[in-house]
């Protein structure tokens, strides 16, 4: 039985450690923890695909929410929004979108709880089948997921969408009447 240690230290070491210094991982060893940590992440990385589609189409949803309530509470304080939908053209959902933006800076004649919509959320538009978009029907808003065709305000799942309030001209004319 040997003594060995270091700084000091006086261990004992087993008998199949006599004559070999304490070793770490062996190759084969090593190379089956890597196979099963790369088993485990493949499965993690597919499960977060299922959870990062299901949260895209939960915040689209709460999005096309917000839009419809916005809509339905400008038309009990004004007038209900009949705009007829133009097609391959995402115009009508941002004229739609200004229009429950505004409040009238003459605070006499500004509606009750306007600006329906916050102001600084300045969507894109697209017409691309890849993206999550939402369209103006006529009347409320809808969602387009991936591989349906239609234009409408671009859903960014960063916050980009949110910048500067937008400036509206002097004359501006409220869409729907």
């Amino acid at each position: 039985m040997t003594l060995a240690g270091s700084n000091g230290n006086r261990t004992r070491n087993a008998p199949w450690q006599q004559g070999r210094c304490a070793a770490g991982f062996s190759m084969t060893e090593l190379v089956i923890v890597i196979s099963i940590l790369s088993v485990l992440a493949a499965i993690t990385v597919n499960a977060m695909n299922q959870y990062l589609e299901g949260g895209k189409i939960a915040l689209t949803q709460e999005r096309q929410e917000m839009l419809n309530r916005a809509v339905y509470t400008f038309a009990q304080q004004n007038y209900q929004i009949v705009f007829s939908p133009m097609g391959d053209n995402a115009g009508d959902e941002l004229a739609i979108l200004r229009t429950l933006q505004y409040r009238d800076p003459n605070s006499y004649r500004a509606k009750l709880g306007s600006p329906y919509i916050d102001p600084r959320y300045n969507p894109g538009t697209s017409s691309s089948t890849k993206d999550y978009r939402l369209q103006w029907t006529g009347k409320v808003f809808k969602v387009l997921e991936p591989g349906d065709s239609g234009s409408g305000l671009l859903m960014n799942f960063d916050g980009t969408d949110f910048t500067t309030p937008f400036a509206f001209p002097p004359d501006f004319q409220m869409a729907g009447n």
